[in-house]
């Protein structure tokens, strides 16, 4: 029996810590990105793997494993948004239009959420990871309402 404690860069921890309540969110969010890729075609599979590269990077800083500066993922993020964002698209979306888009649409709440539980945290090195989720979620918005429209 574990005890509910677990390892953390080596030093035993509280499985209640609230670092593993953000590493669970992640968690989940990487898989409705993989049943969104499971489903897409190439080019946007490519894209969804990209972003779940980038979440692992993610996983290794939240975990006190990485040093990560997100500010320019983020500058990448942004670079992609601009070119897939339909400003006719920016009404309210109600997901469930085909299955990848309604995926992507579960995934962007995650990383909403994974944004609030980051920022719940409260420490200064998480700000530009905090920023970078914000741009993470507005480009799954768009990945989405693209999907839709097919």
């Amino acid at each position: 029996m574990d005890k509910s404690y677990t390892f953390l860069k080596g030093q035993k921890c509280l499985k209640s810590s609230s670092v593993f309540d953000a590493l669970g969110d992640l968690d989940e969010l990487n898989s409705v990105l993989g049943l969104a890729r499971a489903f897409a075609k190439k080019n946007l599979g490519r894209k969804i793997l990209a972003i779940q590269n980038d979440l692992v990077e993610v996983g290794g800083f939240l975990a006190g494993m990485k040093k990560t500066d997100f500010k320019s993922k983020t500058i990448l993020l942004e670079k992609q948004i601009k070119k897939i964002a339909d400003p006719s698209l920016i009404t309210f979306s109600r997901p469930g239009k085909n299955k990848i888009s309604a995926f992507l649409h579960q995934a962007r709440a995650l990383c909403r959420r994974l944004e609030r539980r980051v920022i719940s945290l409260k420490k200064p090195k998480f700000k530009s990871l905090i920023v970078f989720l914000d741009s993470l979620s507005n480009l799954i918005f768009w990945l989405a309402r693209k999907e839709e429209k097919k």
